[in-house]
């Protein structure tokens, strides 16, 4: 393949990035972490629990606690990281739970706070008066097998409920800490603001709300995270009072907040989920993009096909990764269009068919990828790390994330496969493609979207299978 290539997709540096990732546990963390999962899983999990809290951030969530409480007593942190819910507020006492110690900074602790280095879920805790941090945010596909069934199962002990296993990490620690204070305790933290719509969250919701517990919801300026994809907030679940009461503002500047008149910014509200049962109901329905594994490594760009010498219907097979660079006029993706907006605009446009035996081009290429480009727990998780299921063809594609008000959708004559952020519409009826996708561009859905990130909204599946319903296009 030449001295340039790597493994087929870029030089030599690109490969050097990827070994660069953290492939071993450190000692101390072994027995810490023992029967989580593989060292792979293990290490992937920790790296991506590691997000600083602005002190900004920080000051904010305890200046929501004290307009609450005068004084404060045991204060709990759940994924302490280096303490610095400690270095603010007035408490008696502090106790953070932090499993990597390479975290820790106690030299700023207080004389009143302690850093423990265990697992959060490893002791039984019920007497805190206020359950305070920023829990890792860890999506559920990364998280360590053993480890997540050794914490749900603690939780559906202590709580009744089971969480979905599309949960995120962030909702097992939230849950911990709803049973980790006391009756008339303060719940105070940092999580995405997508908890109070997303159906993963469900189960937490139902059980604040059978519980009455008072629910203040701040969604914060995306700059406060500017490395986190996702739309942040400082939720407070006041558990002294229940009048069940639901209250949502959001960030203008600094500490400038409005109130919000319903989970989003609209009146008309948020728009609803379709049941799984009503979804089936219905002839056409949407489905998430394809995720391989790792989008680097098993699509390609037209450019990269070609160095590799790859077949097209052989080897690869188009794909569309994204909608976003595409016209607003572009109502049809056909040959013409694809050549131009994905080969010859050099976007990942072919996706590795795996649904015959590789060539002897391909199993070269594959037996060229170095093992760090691949560690995600999709691919760790499979006998032969790059199989996946091969999707079946879209009749519409449809960009699940969009800003303002609406989202793209095209007829998809071309016959690609919908991969990642782009998802796809099936068992449209022929003569319906065109206005169906026509409506979908035209709906307003910006104002009954939760904010996910930077301004961006993201339409989820059973939100597009209700609007299938609305539009009575099936």
């Amino acid at each position: 393949m030449g001295d340039e290539l790597t493994y087929g997709i870029e030089t030599v540096g690109s490969a050097r990035r990827y070994a660069a990732t953290r492939l071993t546990i450190a000692p101390a963390l072994r027995g810490l972490t023992r029967g989580w999962g593989t060292n792979e899983e293990v290490t992937l999990y920790l790296d991506r629990c590691q997000v600083d809290t602005p002190t900004t951030v920080v000051e904010a969530v305890w200046k929501q606690v004290l307009a609450r409480r005068k004084a404060v007593g045991k204060v709990v942190d759940f994924g302490a990281g280096d303490g610095r819910f400690a270095w603010t507020g007035h408490f008696s006492s502090y106790v953070g739970y932090e499993i990597d110690r390479s975290r820790w900074i106690p030299s700023e602790l207080p004389l009143n706070g302690k850093l423990v280095n265990k697992c959060a879920f490893s002791e039984r805790l019920d007497d805190a008066d206020l359950c305070i941090g920023n829990p890792p945010y860890v999506r559920n596909q990364d998280l360590p097998q053993g480890w997540r069934q050794r914490a749900a199962e603690i939780l559906k002990d202590r709580t009744g409920i089971r969480l979905s296993g599309l949960a995120n990490a962030w909702q097992y620690f939230f849950l911990l800490s709803l049973v980790s204070t006391k009756p008339e305790g303060l719940v105070a933290l940092v999580i995405p603001y997508e908890w109070v719509s997303r159906p993963s969250a469900a189960a937490i919701r139902d059980y604040i709300r059978k519980r009455k517990w008072n629910v203040t919801v701040h969604r914060l300026l995306d700059e406060a995270f500017p490395r986190v994809l996702t739309t942040s907030s400082i939720t407070v679940i006041e558990k002294a009072h229940t009048d069940g009461k639901w209250e949502y503002l959001e960030q203008i500047s600094g500490e400038h907040f409005r109130r919000l008149p319903s989970v989003t910014a609209g009146r008309a509200g948020l728009l609803a989920y379709a049941t799984a049962k009503r979804s089936k109901k219905a002839n056409a329905f949407a489905k998430r993009g394809l995720s391989p594994g790792t989008q680097e490594v098993l699509t390609f760009t037209e450019r990269e096909r070609a160095r590799l010498g790859l077949r097209i219907g052989r080897d690869v097979v188009r794909c569309v990764t994204t909608l976003r660079h595409i016209p607003a006029s572009v109502h049809e993706l056909d040959q013409r269009t694809f050549e131009r907006y994905y080969c010859k605009a050099g976007k990942k446009c072919w996706l590795m068919d795996t649904s015959r035996k590789p060539s002897g081009r391909l199993l070269d290429y594959l037996s060229a990828v170095p093992p760090a480009a691949y560690q995600t727990s999709t691919c760790l998780a499979r006998n032969e790390w790059w199989r996946f299921t091969m999707p079946d063809i879209p009749d519409l594609l449809v960009s699940s994330g969009f800003v303002k008000d609406h989202t793209k959708s095209v007829v998809n004559s071309v016959g690609a496969c919908a991969v990642g952020s782009v998802c796809g519409i099936y068992c449209v009826a022929k003569r319906k493609r065109r206005s169906l996708a026509k409506a979908f561009r035209r709906a307003k859905l910006g104002s009954r979207i939760v904010a996910h990130s930077n301004g961006l909204r993201k339409l989820e599946i059973n939100q597009m299978n209700t609007l299938i319903e609305k539009l009575s296009l099936s």
